[in-house]
Order: C-alpha cells, then sequence, then structure tokens
C-alpha cells in the first residue's frame, strides 16, 4: 500500500501493528561480540577488498565487500555503517572493526529475512512495526508514520533492507542522544533551544 498524497494513512492502510516477535537485531543495539568468533575465510575477504594494502577499507571498499556478499548498499548508507565502527574519526575501519561490523550484518541480515515472509525484499509497515516493539519502541502513530515516511524514500509502503539498516542506525543514534539528556532515566527530558539544536546536530 504505497502512501496516499503524500502522507501514510493512520491504522487503515497505513502502517498499522502486528503482533510478533523479532528475532533478528535489535535497532541501534551494540554488536553482541563477545565470544564470536570471526569465520576463517573474513580475513581473506577484508584483504581482497583492501585495495591499498594499508590495512584498512574506507566506504567505496566496503561497498565493495557487501557486493561481494551480495548486498547492494549506496556509498551513504556505507558511510553510516563506517561510522557505528570508526573509532578514531578517520573514515576507514582496520580489521577488528570489521569483525564487529560483520556480526552487525549478519544480525540484521537474520533479523530482516525472518520478518520479510513473503520473500519480496522488502519489510511492510506491520513487520516495522512489530520489529520496533519487540525491540522496546513503543511508538505513538504520528511517530511511527514519520519514522517509515524518513525511510521510505521511493514511497512504496515497505523499507527494502538498505532502508531498513537506515533506520535502525538512526533510531539507535536518537536513543543514545535521547539517553544523554535523561540522566536520571525518567523517560522524558525538557529542552531548551540550545539543547535541542545540540541534540539534532548529533542525528545528522
Amino acid at each position: 500500500y504505497p502512501p496516499q498524497q503524500g502522507g501514510y494513512p493512520p491504522q487503515q492502510g497505513g502502517y498499522p501493528p502486528q503482533q510478533g516477535g523479532y528475532q533478528g537485531w535489535q535497532p541501534g543495539a551494540a554488536p553482541a561480540f563477545q565470544g564470536y568468533q570471526a569465520p576463517p575465510s573474513l580475513y581473506d575477504w577484508f584483504q581482497s577488498v583492501d585495495t591499498d594494502k594499508s590495512g584498512r577499507i574506507n566506504n567505496r571498499e566496503l561497498q565493495q565487500c557487501l557486493r561481494k556478499g551480495g548486498f547492494t548498499i549506496s556509498l551513504p548508507s556505507c558511510d553510516k555503517i563506517i561510522n557505528m565502527f570508526d573509532k578514531d574519526g578517520s573514515k576507514q575501519i582496520g580489521y577488528d572493526e570489521f569483525q564487529k561490523l560483520h556480526v552487525f550484518v549478519q544480525g540484521m541480515t537474520t533479523g530482516f529475512k525472518k520478518r520479510d515472509v513473503s520473500g519480496d525484499g522488502k519489510l511492510d509497515g506491520r513487520e516495522v512495526r512489530s520489529a520496533l516493539r519487540d525491540s522496546g519502541y513503543e511508538l505513538e502513530e504520528g511517530c511511527f508514520q514519520e519514522l517509515m515516511r524518513k525511510f521510505d524514500e521511493k514511497r512504496v509502503g515497505a523499507l527494502t533492507f538498505e532502508d531498513y539498516i537506515d533506520m535502525s542506525i538512526f533510531v539507535g543514534n536518537v536513543r543514545r542522544t535521547f539517553a544523554f539528556y535523561d540522566r536520571q532515566q525518567t523517560g522524558q527530558v525538557t529542552f531548551n533551544f540550545n539543547n535541542f539544536m545540540t541534540a539534532a546536530v548529533t542525528l545528522k
């Protein structure tokens, strides 16, 4: 159900909720890296796309790497993924960071495929809402509609795998930014204009 006249009708014909558990990647969560054992081929895979042999890969090399794994991801989305694991701000990642990135992509893939019941490579609003809810995000209807509108750029009423990654990274960033201001963990924050501006800049 594509949006009608630029909007997503609530509940009926829009993105209504659906019951069910989300067993894949939790949007915004840190990778479950403790105890992780990288497959033997992962280092060879990393080296094969490290074309300048610097021991680090950038967004274009990551894009090539993901393409070899069967994922078509745009450069802007590759930037967002790298930023999650780039500790020194170089916009590149070494092999240790790449291992964590691998865990992230695998978790996202597992969760997406589990939700994509039809196998069409998209998650509709019911599936996305359920995934968010079971990850601890109970969004009001208006908030959910705006979130879907932000990441459903083609206005098809569903999210592709890349859209889903982008949304998960965004939700994680929002949660961390909100937690920074919610020092008492009350679930409520009062912003002045400067605080709001600072928070907004971190979510670019």
